[in-house]
């Protein structure tokens, strides 16, 4: 079994490995918010692997089941859209309903905001792909929040690195577990050759200015 820093490397490599981390010092690569970066995830390319994304879909059952307040965990809940395969993975490997939370609320039919049977006072894990600023979690937050759900914690397969144990956002407050980070990555990334120092150094200096604390 792995401990969580030989999670933190092996997940790391496995997203290398299959081409969901990306490297451009020179061109870049513009984000949602308009910002340009020297790197980029896409974890949604994890689904394509069967045999890389089984692994890290172990990985995720032995973090999450490794927490003290997992048994109190009633449904996982998948954020529109990324979130919502890995979700279907998780709940399906510990037997726990899905739900899936919309970005914006239907316009048509109910009007959900989330999918699925939702009973209140359930305690949820989010799942998502990737954190950055939290910013897009927001919304999945208020959803929780608007039909009366506990958000036990939230899971990503990557993690930035502006937040680190717990994600704080107005008003809001979530545990959070996550398989790999850009510490993890560029370790990987040196250690593979895949990386000149002064690239690696480069990227640091830019991940730090975005906020990344390590």
């Amino acid at each position: 079994m792995y401990n969580n820093k030989s999670i933190l490397s092996k997940s790391a490599e496995i997203l290398i490995d299959i081409g969901c981390v990306n490297f451009d010092i020179e061109k870049k690569f513009k984000l949602t918010s308009g910002k340009y970066s020297p790197v980029y995830c896409d974890c949604r390319k994890i689904i394509s692997f069967p045999k890389q994304r089984e692994i890290l879909m172990d990985f995720s059952i032995k973090l999450i089941k490794s927490q003290k307040y997992f048994k109190k965990i009633d449904v996982i809940a998948g954020g529109e859209t990324a979130g919502i395969p890995f979700a279907s993975i998780i709940a399906t490997k510990l037997n726990l309903p899905l739900i899936y939370i919309r970005k914006e609320q239907k316009s048509f039919g109910k009007k959900k905001k989330i999918e699925g049977n939702v009973l209140q006072n359930s305690n949820v894990l989010l799942v998502e792909d990737l954190l950055t600023d939290g910013g897009s979690k927001k919304h999945f937050f208020n959803a929780i929040n608007e039909e009366k759900l506990n958000l036990v914690s939230t899971f990503v397969i990557f993690n930035y690195g502006i937040f680190n144990e717990k994600i704080k956002l107005d008003g809001f407050s979530s545990k959070l577990i996550f398989l790999t980070d850009w510490k993890s990555v560029l370790d990987t990334a040196k250690s593979k050759n895949i990386l000149l120092n002064k690239e690696i150094n480069f990227i640091k200096t830019f991940l730090k200015k975005f906020g990344v604390k390590n």
